[in-house]
């Protein structure tokens, strides 16, 4: 019987080498076997070094821009996610999510907040989209600042020069909602949409009886009476009550104007009935007053969409944001928005987007 030892696979098989791991096993095997710590800090390094990388060679915020040797198709900052109909149409609907409070800072969610910059992109993607004949703005807000609202409103009508844009009215279309939804043509809305709230608020905190209880008095220095006219620790002149309710009522002003034009009621009519006066309707209230086109649900907006486009066979699809890269390395380096400390109450969603005192919202007066 052959003796097995040792030396015995040498004389048999050949001299046996030692198996040493290439590189990069040994790189993840010191990571996952190795230092707890020392793993974590090359993971995190790794991941760094690769972002980096990623958003210095990608998009409009990286040193080096690619966007200029790309295809008009690859130079899309959306994603498309299809919904419904025939894929293999040529003829396309585009749909447009409007979700969450309307704001225009750029660095707000776009999974909490309707931020007005991206949606006017998405909006200008689908005018230049050949194959894009009508658009469904897809509305669930509570509406949000005024200028915000107002640059959608203004893109659609641009966009409604050459295809139709319809409103889908979801769980809630108010106030800024409502804004939005008067750019386009017809208005859906379900039964028991919550739409309305035409009106405009400015809001600040009063709390100087807090600060005479405690003894805290606040020294300001402006240059002017007016500078400080939402300063909470006193009382409102008569004056600054003026010229606070003045730009309200200016905005309003507006926000009238556009109601009546976009939906043939007269302008003092929408002021002086319960139209106007900020509350909320649902949708069958809403039908009745004119306010909306029809009442069903967002297969109803594709019908209605297709129809008004003279679609047969169309394919719909809806814009989702592709992930940020440059976004991600803003949020690793720090570079976010200014963190600001407000008082709890009606300055703070129950989402978590924080309003800024002193603006003017078309928002429902809960918010």
């Amino acid at each position: 019987m052959q003796n097995f030892n040792n030396e015995t696979p040498k004389k048999i098989y050949g001299e046996i080498k030692e198996h040493k791991d290439g590189i990069f096993t040994r790189f993840f095997k010191n990571i996952f076997t190795g230092c707890l710590t020392c793993g974590c800090i090359t993971l995190i390094v790794l991941v760094s070094l690769i972002s980096l990388a990623v958003w210095l060679f990608s998009g409009d915020s990286g040193i080096v821009n690619c966007r200029n040797i790309l295809s008009h198709d690859q130079e899309s900052e959306f994603t498309e996610e299809y919904v419904t109909g025939l894929r293999a149409a040529s003829e396309r609907i585009a749909v447009i999510p409007v979700k969450g409070i309307i704001l225009r800072d750029e660095n707000a969610s776009f999974n909490t907040c309707a931020v007005s910059g991206n949606i006017i992109k998405q909006l200008q993607q689908a005018l230049e989209d050949e194959s894009v004949k009508a658009v469904i703005m897809d509305l669930d807000t509570p509406g949000g600042e005024v200028t915000a609202s107002d640059e959608i409103w203004k893109k659609i009508l641009d966009v409604r020069k050459k295809k139709p844009v319809v409103a889908m009215m979801n769980t809630l279309c108010a106030s800024g909602g409502y804004y939005i939804a008067a750019g386009c043509s017809p208005i859906v809305a379900n039964k028991y949409t919550l739409t309305g709230s035409i009106g405009v608020i400015i809001s600040t905190w009063n709390y100087k009886g807090l600060f005479d209880k405690i003894g805290l008095k606040p020294e300001v220095y402006t240059s002017g009476k007016m500078k400080d006219m939402l300063n909470g620790a006193r009382e409102r002149t008569a004056e600054e009550t003026i010229l606070v309710q003045t730009l309200v009522n200016n905005a309003y002003e507006g926000f009238v104007n556009i109601v009546a034009a976009a939906r043939n009621i007269p302008a003092e009519k929408v002021k002086n009935t319960i139209i106007g006066d900020g509350r909320i309707f649902d949708g069958k209230q809403a039908f009745a007053l004119k306010l909306v086109d029809k009442l069903g649900y967002f297969e109803d907006a594709v019908k209605t969409a297709a129809e008004a486009a003279k679609l047969k066979e169309y394919q719909v699809f809806r814009y989702e944001n592709k992930f940020d890269f440059g976004r991600f390395c803003t949020i690793l380096t720090g570079k976010t928005a200014g963190f600001s400390l407000a008082l709890p109450g009606a300055e703070t969603m129950e989402n978590g987007v924080r309003l800024k005192k002193g603006v003017l919202y078309y928002l429902p007066a809960g918010y």
